[in-house]
C-alpha cells in the first residue's frame, strides 16, 4: 500500500509543481524545462500528478488504472501508453534523455517517480525568459525524435507478403472507436463498448471490408487524437464514431462515418429507439456503413446468433467489460457475468464461448479450484460447439481447451475446423500460426500472425509474437525492428523483450551495441543472460563467465532452464545445454501433471527457439522432443 499523502500537499500540486528542473503546471497541462513547454494530454498529467503524490515510492499499477480510469474498460496498454508519453514529454521538455529516467518501472508492480518534488513558489520572471528563449532547440528535439522513430519503424511489414504498408489505404478499410457513454449516470460503458465491438463483428464478416479490431480501435479511448491522425495509425480510409445515451428503456444513439482523407462525414445518422431495439439499430448501423464502403454485408449467420434475451445479452457485454480491463478480479468478475447470460438464456452459444476463455484464463493460475475451472472450461466449449457448430469462436474454444489438456490431435482439428469457418478472426489465425510453427513451417507463422497484426496494429502482444516468430526462422534484422515496435507500443513490457535485442544483436556480432543495451537492464537473470552471450566480445570474457556461473547457480523454472541451455549451445557447450534441459524435463514428468501441458508447453519453447538450433543434430534432440502419450 502506498503512504497516505496530505490533502493539502496535493490541493497546492494540483496548483503547480517543481520537480528537477522541469515546472508542471497541471491547471494548464503544462511541462516547461530547460528546452522548452509541452502539452500533456489530460490523462498523462493526471498519472504525473498521481506519481508525484506519492514522489519516491512504487504506485501499484492497479491503483493507477482505479483512480483515474474507475469508470472505463482500461487495459494495461493504455497506462502503458500513457507512462510512455509522459516520458517522451518530460525528456522533450528537459533537453535531454535522461528525464526518461526520472519514471521509473517497478518490473510486475508499478511506477516510481524519482526526485524531490517541491511545493508551488513563484517563479522569476528571468527564468520564465530563459524557458521561453529555448523552445526553437525544444522543436528541433522534437524533428529530430520522428526521425528517428521513421528510421526505426518506418519500414515495418504488415502484410502476409512481407511488403511494407501502402502509401493510402484501401478505400474500403475502417476502424470503428469505442462509442461514448453520455448516460446521465456514466455507468453504461459495458452496453456502449459492446454496440461498438457488435458493429466490428458484423462488418467483419464481409469479405469486401478491411475491419480493424477491437483492441486497436479502443485504443484511442480518452486521447485527444484527431479522425486523420487515428487513421494514418491505423492505415484505414474511414473511421466510425458516435455515442450511446441510455435512459430507463430509452436509448439515444449517434453514428457518423468520416473520410479520413477529407475528415468530412460521409454518413450519420441518430436513432431514439427502445432498448430492445439494440440488435436492430446495430445491424442497421452495419448495413450503413456497408452499402457506404461498396461492400456487402455476410449471410444471414451473424444476425440469427442474437440471443433471445436481451437481459443475457447486456451480462455478456459486462463479462466482456471485465474480461478485457484485465484489473485484479476481473476474470472471476467477467466468469460470474458469463455464466449468468447462459443461465438466463441457456442457448446463448457465443455466452458459452466467453465462458470456456474465461474458465481458461482462470483454470491457468494454478490455485486449488484450477481443476474445477478446467472442467468448465471444457464443458462450456463444448456446449458452444453443441448449439451452434458454424461458430468459429466455438471451435477455437474448444481446441484450446483440447490443447491445454490431453488431445493435441483433437485441439488441432477443432482449430482448423475454426479457421474453414472464419480464416480472418485473430483468435483462430493466432492459433493457426502457433500450429504452422509446430509443423515446421514458420512462413507459415509468420503470414498467419501478420494478419493478425494487420487487423491490430497496436497490440503489443501481437508485435511481440510476430517478432519471437521472425526470430524463430532466424530472420534477425526484421526480429528486432519487431520486438523495437513492441517496446514503442508498450515501454513497459517485460524484460525479457528488452533481454531479445540484445540476444539479436549479439547474433549479429554487434558487441557494442549488445553491450549498450545490456547495460540498461536492471541486476538479475536477465542482465546476466545478456553479459553470458557476450562471451565473445573483446575483453568481456572474463565478466561473461562469471555472468555464467551466477545463472547457473540460481533456481529456476522450465523458462529458465532453457535460457541456460539457450546460452550454453551458444557458446558451444552442447553438454551442458542438453544438461539442463533434460534435468527439467525430468521435474516436470516426476510432477506428473495429468494433461503433460507444462512438457508441450517447454517443447514449444524449445522448438521455437532460434538459440538452440545448434543442438537439432544431435540425438539427443530428439529423445527431448518426443511428447508424452
Amino acid at each position: 500500500m502506498n503512504a497516505p499523502v496530505d490533502i493539502r500537499a496535493n490541493q497546492q500540486l494540483e496548483l503547480g509543481f517543481q520537480f528537477g528542473e522541469l515546472w508542471i503546471d497541471p491547471r494548464a497541462g503544462e511541462v516547461s524545462g530547460p528546452a522548452g513547454h509541452e502539452k500533456l494530454d489530460p490523462k498523462v498529467m493526471d498519472v504525473l500528478v498521481m506519481l508525484a503524490q506519492h514522489a519516491g515510492q512504487v504506485v501499484l499499477r492497479e491503483h493507477l488504472l482505479a483512480r483515474l480510469w474507475p469508470n472505463a474498460v482500461v487495459t494495461d496498454d493504455v497506462l502503458s501508453r500513457c507512462i510512455y508519453e509522459l516520458r517522451r514529454q518530460l525528456s522533450r521538455a528537459g533537453g535531454d534523455e535522461q528525464y526518461k529516467a526520472m519514471v521509473d518501472t517497478v518490473p510486475k508492480r508499478g511506477y516510481r517517480l524519482n526526485g524531490e518534488v517541491a511545493l508551488p513558489q513563484a517563479r522569476s520572471s528571468a527564468r520564465t525568459k530563459r524557458l521561453s528563449n529555448r523552445l526553437v532547440p525544444g522543436l528541433t528535439i522534437m524533428i529530430a525524435a520522428a526521425v528517428l522513430l521513421w528510421l526505426a519503424f518506418g519500414r515495418e511489414m504488415t502484410g502476409p507478403a512481407a511488403k511494407p504498408p501502402p502509401a493510402t489505404p484501401a478505400a474500403n478499410s475502417i476502424a470503428v472507436l469505442a462509442f461514448v457513454d453520455m448516460s446521465p449516470d456514466q455507468d453504461q460503458k459495458y452496453l456502449s463498448d459492446g454496440f461498438a465491438e457488435e458493429i466490428i463483428n458484423r462488418l467483419a464478416q464481409s469479405k469486401d471490408l478491411r475491419v480493424i479490431s477491437r483492441t486497436s480501435s479502443f485504443s484511442f479511448r480518452d486521447r485527444p487524437v484527431d479522425i486523420p491522425e487515428i487513421a494514418a495509425r491505423l492505415n484505414v480510409s474511414h473511421v466510425l464514431e458516435g455515442s450511446l445515451r441510455r435512459s430507463g428503456d430509452k436509448l439515444r444513439i449517434t453514428a457518423q462515418l468520416i473520410a479520413a482523407s477529407s475528415n468530412s462525414h460521409v454518413w450519420s445518422e441518430t436513432y431514439n429507439r427502445a432498448v430492445g431495439d439494440l440488435f436492430d439499430i446495430q445491424d442497421e448501423i452495419a448495413a450503413s456503413v456497408a452499402i457506404a464502403l461498396q461492400g456487402t454485408l455476410g449471410g444471414g449467420a451473424a444476425r440469427n446468433r442474437t440471443p433471445a434475451s436481451l437481459e443475457a445479452h447486456e451480462r455478456y457485454l459486462q463479462g466482456h467489460f471485465f474480461y478485457n480491463r484485465r484489473a485484479p478480479g476481473d476474470i472471476e468478475r467477467s466468469a460470474r457475468y458469463f455464466e449468468d447470460a447462459v443461465s438466463i438464456d441457456p442457448q446463448y452459444a457465443r455466452a458459452w464461448a466467453a465462458l470456456s476463455g474465461a474458465s481458461s484464463l482462470l483454470a491457468s493460475t494454478g490455485g486449488p479450484s484450477s481443476r474445477e475451472w478446467r472442467k468448465r472450461q471444457g464443458d462450456a466449449a463444448r456446449k458452444s460447439v453443441e448449439l451452434d457448430p458454424d461458430l468459429a469462436v466455438a471451435h477455437a474454444r474448444l481446441g484450446q481447451y483440447y490443447f491445454q489438456t490431453a488431445d493435441r490431435k483433437l485441439g488441432e482439428e477443432h482449430f482448423q475446423k475454426a479457421f474453414a469457418l472464419d480464416p480472418d478472426d485473430p483468435l483462430v489465425l493466432g492459433a493457426v500460426a502457433v500450429l504452422a510453427l509446430r509443423r515446421g513451417d514458420p512462413e507459415g507463422a509468420i503470414a498467419a500472425q501478420r494478419r493478425v497484426v494487420a487487423q491490430d496494429p497496436l497490440s503489443f502482444a501481437q508485435r511481440q509474437n510476430l517478432a519471437m516468430y521472425l526470430l524463430a526462422d532466424g530472420r534477425l534484422d526484421e526480429a528486432a525492428s519487431g520486438f523495437r515496435k513492441t517496446l514503442e507500443l508498450s515501454p513497459d513490457a517485460d524484460l525479457e523483450i528488452e533481454t531479445e535485442i540484445v540476444r539479436i544483436f549479439v547474433a549479429q556480432q554487434r558487441y557494442d551495441e549488445a553491450q549498450s543495451a545490456v547495460a540498461r537492464l536492471p541486476e538479475g537473470k536477465f542482465r546476466d543472460h545478456g553479459l553470458a552471450l557476450l562471451y565473445r566480445a573483446p575483453g568481456s570474457r572474463a565478466e561473461a563467465d562469471i555472468a555464467l556461473k551466477r545463472l547457473a547457480a540460481q533456481p529456476g523454472d522450465a523458462e529458465d532452464s532453457i535460457r541456460l541451455a539457450e546460452t550454453y549451445a551458444f557458446r558451444g557447450m552442447s553438454d551442458a545445454a542438453f544438461a539442463s534441459l533434460q534435468a527439467q524435463k525430468a521435474v516436470l514428468e516426476r510432477d506428473g501433471d495429468p494433461s503433460s501441458r507444462r512438457i508441450w508447453e517447454m517443447q514449444d519453447a524449445m522448438r521455437f527457439s532460434y538459440f538452440l538450433t545448434p543442438l537439432h543434430s544431435d540425438p539427443r534432440w530428439v529423445a527431448l522432443m518426443t511428447e508424452p502419450d
